[in-house]
């Protein structure tokens, strides 16, 4: 390939200006961009995710000495922290020292935990690695832009309760996704899993949080500012059982606070919490800017508790995946 220039001749893609080069660099490594659909990577219901590949930029650092100048030289390649095998944890210092030499850039981390018996040595990242993938990103948290984790056992869990609570303030933080699932054997496995009142996270300083998505993780919701900022435009709630899940004072209280921000809402056998005082459904909540609602594994008494709750003026899409009864009343109110 070759350039024309006003000059002497032609130039070769090798001698393009440094400016050039390095556009051409970004548009390579996010042509296949994770987020031009949601800001959620993991999906409650998928082991599938889409993650950026890293092999464009890596490429092109090792054309020449030239182009690999640029590459490293340009923060905004390296901004993608994903991490889900061992060899990763090397991979993702050497990204963040390139990234984070500029001031003001931010980073997007991914962590894909297993439990131990779906660990392979060398292969997955479980139990005996999440201390050291979890301590190597988490000194980072202020540069954050993004955080998605996802764990499948206690251990995992009980590391990302220490370090997410001791990390200190995520001020450029825009969109957390927390997701803990794991097969329980018994009733006190459960127990013992949801007992634990939830820790606060982030120093609770999380002043550009618009995208929260708990996937079989709850917050100490009363204790949790954030959520009531009035800045949410996504709210993903997924796998809570009663006992976890906010009141449903504190549930008004986030979606009367979002109520000309929140653009997308998902509930997937999660909500409010079933006892407790509900508000009088003759107010219901008017959520101007609600674009997308979506409501999974829902009973359904509850999910017309819900849904005659909101008022939804410029809903453009309403998604119902809903188990096999009568749903009748919902649909009568819809």
């Amino acid at each position: 390939m070759t350039v024309a220039f006003a000059g002497p001749g032609p130039v070769g893609i090798a001698h393009l200006p440094v400016e050039i080069l390095s556009r051409i660099f970004l548009l390579g490594a996010f042509y296949d961009y994770p987020y031009s659909d949601s800001p959620f990577l993991l999906k409650p219901d998928t082991d599938y995710y889409q993650t950026p590949s890293s092999q464009f930029q890596c490429a092109v650092s090792r054309v020449c000495a030239r182009w690999r100048e640029i590459a490293v030289a340009t923060p905004s390649l390296w901004t993608f922290i994903f991490l889900r095998m061992p060899c990763h944890i090397d991979r993702a210092k050497i990204f963040m020292k390139r990234a984070l030499r500029v001031t003001t850039t931010t980073i997007d981390i991914l962590i894909d935990a297993v439990d131990q018996r779906q660990h392979v040595q060398g292969l997955t990242i479980g139990p005996p690695e999440i201390e050291i993938v979890l301590s190597t990103v988490c000194k980072h948290a202020a540069r954050w832009r993004s955080f998605h984790l996802k764990v499948r056992d206690r251990h995992c869990k009980l590391a990302a309760r220490k370090f997410l609570s001791t990390c200190g303030p995520a001020p450029f933080l825009e969109t957390l996704q927390l997701y803990h699932f794991e097969d329980y054997t018994s009733p006190s496995q459960l127990h013992e899993a949801t007992y634990k009142p939830p820790v606060t996270v982030f120093d609770n300083s999380i002043p550009n949080l618009r995208n929260v998505g708990l996937i079989g993780v709850n917050l100490p919701w009363e204790n949790a500012p954030y959520l009531r900022s009035g800045r949410l435009t996504n709210l993903e709630l997924a796998l809570h059982p009663n006992n976890i899940r906010p009141t449903h004072d504190f549930w008004n209280g986030i979606l009367r606070a979002s109520s000309r921000s929140l653009v997308r809402l998902s509930l997937r056998y999660s909500g409010p919490k079933v006892d407790g005082a509900w508000s009088d459904a003759q107010h219901p909540i008017v959520l101007d800017a609600l674009r997308e609602l979506c409501l999974s594994d829902l009973e359904p008494e509850y999910s017309c508790m819900i849904m005659e709750r909101l008022q939804c003026p410029h809903l453009m899409s309403l998604r119902l995946n809903l188990p096999e009864q009568d749903f009748a009343p919902l649909l009568a109110l819809l």
